[in-house]
Parts: structure tokens; C-alpha cells; sequence
């Protein structure tokens, strides 16, 4: 197949396996004990490897919003990832970003509620030499309030990356209290406009894009969403964001089977990338 054109901008790197770790083409190590059943795909100990580009899947598109935004940063490249994980597209901006001879420094921030998954972001920093103390890494959840909120109680982080803030809403017997986080309130650690946010908070992006939307026009360039929970709510966003003057680069719905360009993709959640015509 033909892979988007974007990835010829960038280089595929050779690494040398550690037994622990999976890793992408951009050469960024992962631990396979964040992600259920990725102990197959770890590289043995001292092996020369370089991965392929990633298999055409629904998170191939983040692939493209994420290596799109970062080939347009100049000097700056700053990029925030909101229900992070562990923090793949961060960690996967800055070697990105790396590889742009236009970018000479690097801010980063990621929020995650989850304490097990956030410590992994944190690691996950760490495994691949980057300087935790430079960026800036929240424990909480992004919400239109702040404040404190209860977030659910993951039992089993390898495999629950999908825990929300309407969950524990809905049933609030086993949660743990986090930090809420406005965005207006955390942007400020950016020095200038931010090259791309990466939003994927379980439903909660309805009422966060929304109340941000000003935030949004004034300071992001580009936005890549990942919708969940109502196809209504989803449909409202796009709206939303074609209003104040956004341009849809790929829009696909959720719970849905897609003939894209790169083959037939099934998306679980749905998947929204957008620019900021004020930056373009």
C-alpha cells in the first residue's frame, strides 16, 4: 500500500532491542507491561531493529494528525495530549520534532487521571530521555470546572484505557478523587501557540472543546478529538468547530466502517483532526 504522504518527511530509525520495550518507527520505546498481550512484540536484548509505519488502523490517522502538525511547527514545537496514558503521542511528538530542522526546542503537556497510568507517563518520559522537569505533567482530569472530581477506580490499567468521568458519575462506589483541570488554567505553560492538542477524555470533550472554544481559536493550531458516547453530541462538535472558522482535515464517525484512502478502517470511537484557518 501507499501510506499518506506525510511519512516521507520523516526517517526511520534503528534501535537496538532491551527484551522490555516495543517500539515505533520514530525509534520511541514503550514498556510492554503498559498494554495487555504486547510481550509478543518486545526486541530482544542488543537486537538491531527498525520498525515499519504503523498498520493502517484507527489510530493510523492519529499517526498522520500527529507527524502533519508537527512538520508545520517552527522553532517551537508544543504539543498537549489530554487523557494521556501513558503519553504515546507526546513522547512520539518530541522524536517527531527531533527530526524537523526548523525545531529547536520542545514543550510538552500531558494530563492523565488514572495514578497508575499517570506514573507510566511519567516512565515513560524517563525510558526515552526525556526531561520530565522541562514539560509539564498533570495528575487529574481535564473538566469545564475544575476543582475536585472522582474519577473510577482502574483495576486492571494494562487493559482499561477507557475510564470516564461520567462513569464514575454513574456509579460513584469505587472511585478515587483527582484534580480538575480548566484549560484556560493549564495552557499558560505553553510559551506561544500550541502545534497540536491531542484530546481523547471519554466523552468529556463535549463539555471541555466547548467551554475552551475561545482558548482553542486564539492559542491551538491544530486539534485532533477522539468522540465518544453519542453520534448527536459528535455531530455538535464538528458544528462547533466549522463555525469558528476550523477546517476539517479528516472527520470519520464513530462506531463505524470507513473506506479511507489508505483501505477499509473499523473506528471504535469516532476521530475529528482540524486546523485553525487563523494559524494557516
Amino acid at each position: 500500500m501507499t501510506h499518506h504522504r506525510v511519512f516521507e518527511k520523516f526517517n526511520r530509525i534503528e534501535i537496538s532491542g532491551t527484551g522490555e520495550h516495543v517500539f515505533d518507527f520514530l525509534g520511541t520505546r514503550t514498556r510492554s507491561a503498559f498494554k495487555n498481550g504486547w510481550e509478543k512484540f518486545t526486541i530482544r536484548e542488543g537486537a538491531k531493529y527498525k520498525a515499519n509505519l504503523p498498520p493502517v488502523n484507527e489510530h493510523y490517522f492519529d499517526w498522520i494528525a500527529l507527524l502533519d502538525s508537527t512538520s508545520r511547527a517552527n522553532e517551537t514545537l508544543r504539543v498537549a495530549e489530554l487523557g494521556a496514558g501513558w503519553a504515546p503521542w507526546l513522547v512520539r511528538g518530541a522524536f517527531a520534532g527531533m527530526q524537523m530542522p526548523n525545531v529547536k526546542n520542545i514543550e510538552l503537556l500531558g494530563v492523565e487521571a488514572d495514578p497508575t497510568h499517570y506514573q507510566w507517563m511519567v516512565d515513560h518520559f524517563a525510558d526515552n530521555r526525556i526531561d520530565a522537569s522541562r514539560h509539564r505533567l498533570l495528575h487529574g482530569a481535564v473538566n469545564a470546572d475544575g476543582g475536585t472530581v472522582k474519577f473510577p477506580r482502574v483495576l486492571e490499567p494494562d487493559r482499561n484505557y477507557g475510564a470516564s468521568l461520567s462513569a464514575a458519575r454513574n456509579d460513584a462506589s469505587d472511585t478515587v478523587e483527582v484534580n480538575g483541570y480548566r484549560l484556560n488554567d493549564i495552557f499558560s505553560f505553553f510559551s506561544g501557540p500550541i502545534d497540536f492538542v491531542h484530546i481523547d477524555i471519554q466523552g468529556a470533550e463535549y463539555e471541555v472543546v466547548p467551554d475552551a472554544i475561545d482558548l482553542f481559536c486564539s492559542r491551538v493550531k491544530a486539534l485532533m478529538v477522539g468522540t465518544h458516547e453519542s453520534d448527536e453530541l459528535h455531530d455538535e462538535l464538528v458544528n462547533l468547530l466549522k463555525s469558528r472558522n476550523w477546517t476539517s482535515i479528516m472527520e470519520y464517525p464513530r462506531r463505524s466502517e470507513v473506506e479511507t484512502d489508505f483501505g477499509p478502517v473499523k473506528f471504535d470511537d469516532g476521530f475529528l483532526y482540524f486546523r485553525n484557518k487563523a494559524f494557516s
